[in-house]
Order: structure tokens, then sequence, then C-alpha cells
């Protein structure tokens, strides 16, 4: 049997820390909240531009697990039925307090959730998982060499030119597809495949990370400032704050490669083993359309007025309260049906 990997279990629980703190920032009302150039909104940005790689950390995770693994059908079963199950309880609950949203198209849409596409990184994820098995037989009879020549290519050309001239020429809708997915997952198995964390320390890849943090927000403030003489640049303000963006993609990668280096005591990974398989619950429970539209929606926005050191602390402090609400709810479904 293969041995745990709790490091991976560790990135994982980051990964799901990060989306509840994009959401908040964002969903949350946050980010529109503050004032255009003010010290808040620069602090907001820098904290959303942080956590922003969480999505791109979930692919990684998929290549560096089902790398060296065949597909096994009562994986995915369970995840459907875990799926499944969050999508009739959330609609049952809507259907109760929310009248209005009785129709045979929402039941529709709660039956068949993935086809319904109720998270859209499940229903792209499906896909993903159907694909695993030829990206492995490919990733298993290429040399390294042209193994490393792909992912330059894909650095260079999908991601660099998506940056430089968004106009989504390779259709990755801004990350928000399974061909996005695809291109994440190489990268991660890579990483599995040549043992990359084995040749670079943890000094350098914290350096990486905030490397990439920093020209991501540096790039930002950038195109805001030549906003003010050119106008027409406001369409490229967020150019570099995307999933398919190359400083995204990469602190992502440093932010794995960092997670992968820590030496994890016993007692840490007994708390780690237990959290870990609440990450994927937190992510079905707050960004279910119920909760996500009419309860997250603009739930944050006083944040904004509040002092920077204090707003940083409040969303924070409210990330950390939704990760844990909705992984206790899912720890609890685990009982339930264990």
């Amino acid at each position: 049997m293969e041995k745990r990997n709790y490091n991976i279990d560790l990135f994982r629980i980051i990964a799901a820390f990060l989306v509840t703190v994009l959401h908040v920032l964002g969903q949350g009302g946050i980010l529109k909240s503050t004032l255009p150039g003010g010290i808040n909104y620069w602090v907001a940005w820098f904290l959303e531009i942080c956590a922003y790689g969480a999505v791109n950390c979930f692919a990684l995770i998929s290549g560096y697990v089902m790398v060296n693994k065949t597909i096994k059908a009562k994986n995915i079963i369970g995840l459907w039925f875990q799926i499944l199950f969050y999508s009739l309880l959330f609609t049952l609950l809507s259907f109760a307090f929310f009248p209005e949203s009785r129709s045979v198209k929402t039941l529709a849409a709660a039956v068949m959730p993935v086809l319904g596409k109720q998270w859209w990184y499940i229903s792209a994820y499906f896909a993903l998982y159907f694909l695993i098995p030829f990206l492995n037989a490919a990733i298993h009879n290429i040399s390294q060499q042209t193994y490393k020549k792909v992912l330059l290519l894909i650095l260079l050309v999908i991601c660099c030119m998506d940056c430089v001239h968004p106009i989504d020429a390779f259709l990755l809708n801004d990350g928000y597809s399974v061909l996005w997915l695809v291109v994440v997952y190489l990268f991660g198995a890579y990483i599995r495949k040549y043992e990359v964390c084995e040749k670079i320390t943890s000094l350098k890849c914290m350096i990486g990370f905030f490397a990439m943090i920093a020209i991501t927000f540096i790039s930002k403030i950038a195109i805001w400032l030549l906003t003010k003489s050119v106008p027409g640049l406001a369409q490229y303000e967020d150019t570099f704050v995307s999933y398919t963006s190359v400083t995204i993609l990469l602190s992502a990668i440093f932010l794995l490669l960092f997670c992968l280096k820590i030496n994890i005591s016993n007692p840490a990974s007994k708390l780690i083993r237990f959290v870990s398989p609440a990450a994927l619950g937190v992510y079905l429970i707050h960004v279910h359309p119920l909760v996500f539209d009419f309860c997250m929606k603009d739930a944050f926005v006083s944040f904004a007025a509040k002092s920077p050191m204090v707003m940083i602390l409040c969303v924070v402090a409210a990330s950390l309260a939704i990760f844990a609400l909705c992984a206790s709810m899912e720890l609890l479904r685990i009982q339930i049906f264990k």
C-alpha cells in the first residue's frame, strides 16, 4: 500500500482555505467596496493575488497524485455521491426557504449536478478524470527532455501570450475550463515523476512564491497607473490576475514545492489526516449557489471600511470561520456515511 503523503494533504488544506479567502474578498464584496487607489484597495488586492493560485493548486494535486495511478470507478462514484448529497441538500433547503426557486429546471440541475454545472470546477474535473488515462499514457511514453519542452512551450506560448494579449486564443476561458485543468495537471505530474522537490530548497520555493506574487501585484499597480493617461489600458488591469497567468501558475507551483519540503511531525500529521478529507467539502458547501448567492454575496462589505490591519484580520478570521464550519459539516457527513 502506498504511504500517505501528508505534505499533499497539507497542501490540499491550504488550497481550500485560499479558496475561501478568494470568495470572502470577491463574492463577499470587499474588492468592489474599497476606494480604487486607496490603501485598503491595494491591501485587498494583495490578499486576492496571494490566494489566486488556489484553483491551480487543486489541479496540481490531481497531477501529482494521479500520474502513477490507474483510474478506479469507485473513486469517481464516491465523488459523485458526495456532490449529489450537497446538491440535493441545498436544493431542498432552497425550496423550503425560497419557494420562488422551485422549478423543474432547478430540480433537474440538482439531480445532475455535474451536467447542471452547479460547481464549474467539479464539471471540469469530471471531464479531466476521464482524460487522465490518456494523459498518463503520454506522460510515461515521452522523455523528460520532451516533457520539459512541452511545459516550457505552454508557459511561453499559452500563459505568457494570454497575459500579453488576453483574447483567449486557446479557449482557456480564463482558466474556467477542463483544458486549463489538463495544462496544470501536466505540471503536477512532472513534479511527481521527476521529483522536482528534491532539486530545490525550501528557501528558494518561498522566494519564488513571493516573487511571483510581487510581479503580479506590481503589474496591476503599474497598469492601473498607466490607465490614467492611456484609458484604453483599463481592460488589461487584471491581465496577470488570472488562473492562466504565468505568474499565478508559478506561484501555485512554488507553494506546492514548499509544502513538499516541510518536515511534518507526528502530532501534526494526525491533525492533517483528520482535516484533509474535508477540503473538497469546504468548496462544495460554500460555493453552492444557495450559499454563494444568498449567504456570501456582499456579506463582508463592512470590512472594506476598516483600517488595513483590521481588514486583514477580519478577512482571515472570516475565511477561517467559513473553512471550519464547512469542514465540520463535511466531517459529519463522512461519519454518517462511513
